[in-house]
């Protein structure tokens, strides 16, 4: 049994669709939007206070409107990612440990994208029901965003979660002090999206950013807990840009996605899925040093960013070094913190 008491808290599944299942999954969640049972939800987070970016309106179910629809045009438009589970636990341990930058639209994959993971990017502990529970962050979207306060405009992200069917049913069934008839249960699952529209944040373009986190802070977030989440994102979209790291598979819709999609007024896209390639030894470094030196073993060299000079933006940015294998070949592999090393 686990000492951990967390271990007992109770975790929202995901069960991450195949990347070819993605466009309608987009399109669900865009529709989705348009319901009066999502408006009517949004209105009441935003009536309890809990919204993080409220846009004026004369009553909350304006700004519900508002806010759905704008994330409806994000959704329909946008350009459609699956990042596989390796890739995802990349994301995840680079973005913990991504240095500060300025971001830029140059940085992001597609002015309007949407992202879905293999595993967790993060989760948090939500506290508000009869019993906690922990919920997975497994989706984004993203969009410009153009207001007051953002000179020169920024992205906005929103992070999804996965939908608890069963626990709705079952706060259903609490409130209704029986079991749930069947006809209750389908309505239950009609009603809700395939996804949770869960929280949001807004990067603005050139600003600064000073984040610093440790190993894990993208499940145990104590204060600010979707800016860890924004960090994997962020990572996933420089990563991506290193073929050296990344393969980006091009999977086109099938013809009847395309239909679907033609009907429904969505932008039609292939699923770019993002592939971790494969380590190899890193030979370069092994005979980078300089001939006055002879080292007696070889070691590993653990994954970490490098800030690079782009000299035809005139911008410093981080690349991820992968995690390779130092020294001369033939040499015994030391998997200890100890080098040795024989300076003539």
């Amino acid at each position: 049994m686990s000492s951990d008491p967390s271990a007992s808290i109770r975790t929202t599944p995901w069960n991450a669709p195949d990347p070819a299942q993605v466009p309608d999954l987009r399109a669900a969640l865009a529709a989705q939007m348009r319901t009066p049972f999502e408006i009517s939800r949004t209105a009441k987070v935003i009536a309890a206070g809990r919204g993080s970016f409220i846009p004026p309106s004369r009553n909350p179910e304006g700004a519900a409107r508002t806010l759905c629809e704008q994330e409806y045009e994000r959704l329909t438009g946008a350009d459609l990612y699956a990042v596989t589970a390796e890739m995802t636990r990349l994301a995840v341990v680079a973005g913990e440990s991504l240095p500060d930058f300025r971001l830029e639209p140059e940085d992001l994959p597609a002015p309007t994208g949407f992202m879905v993971f293999a595993q967790p990017i993060g989760s948090y502990l939500n506290t508000d029901g009869p019993a906690p529970e922990r919920f997975p962050i497994v989706a984004v979207s993203w969009g410009q965003y153009s207001r007051p306060g953002f000179p020169r405009g920024g992205v906005w992200i929103t992070f999804y979660t996965p939908v608890d069917l069963d626990g709705l049913e079952r706060q259903a069934a609490e409130l209704a002090g029986r079991p749930l008839r069947e006809r209750e249960r389908t309505r239950i699952r009609s009603l809700s999206g395939p996804l949770n529209w869960d929280n949001e944040a807004i990067i603005g373009y050139g600003s600064e950013r000073k984040a610093s986190y440790e190993p894990g802070a993208s499940h145990d977030a104590k204060l600010d807990e979707f800016a860890p989440w924004s960090q994997t994102l962020r990572a996933a979209w420089l990563l991506m840009s290193q073929p050296q790291i990344a393969d980006v598979e091009e999977l086109e819709p099938s013809r009847a996605v395309r239909r679907r999609a033609q009907k429904a007024g969505l932008d039609i896209h292939a699923v770019r899925v993002l592939h971790l390639r494969r380590l190899e030894r890193d030979h370069e470094a092994a005979q980078d040093d300089s001939a006055s030196r002879e080292y007696t073993c070889r070691w590993m060299v653990r994954g970490h960013w490098r800030q690079q000079w782009y000299p035809s933006r005139g911008v410093h940015r981080p690349i991820w070094i992968n995690p390779h294998i130092k020294g001369p070949d033939g040499k015994p592999l030391r998997t200890g913190e100890t080098v040795h090393l024989w300076d003539r």
